[in-house]
């Protein structure tokens, strides 16, 4: 069974772009597959199921991701707790 990607509340986005150190932005197709180490094709299949968060079309062939939204799915994926930030 599959684990559905849970998408972060606004507070725990925040927490984990501190933990990563970095502030959110777009990511490309590139940077992604060595974020995630998923194929295109696993990620487009993984999207459809809602196990993996969706890409924002940036135009008719561009496409990326929300960083947060990545790191978030690589958590998830390792059942790792985001940790707080105090």
């Amino acid at each position: 069974m599959t684990k559905q990607y849970i998408q972060l509340t606004p507070e725990k986005r925040q927490e984990l772009l501190k933990i990563a150190g970095s502030s959110d932005r777009l990511v490309r197709e590139q940077e992604r597959k060595n974020i995630t180490s998923l194929s295109r094709s696993e990620t487009w299949k993984k999207e459809r199921e809602n196990t993996h968060p969706h890409r924002i079309v940036l135009g008719k062939n561009s496409c990326a991701w929300l960083f947060s939204d990545l790191l978030s799915f690589i958590y998830q994926q390792a059942n790792t707790h985001i940790p707080s930030q105090k």
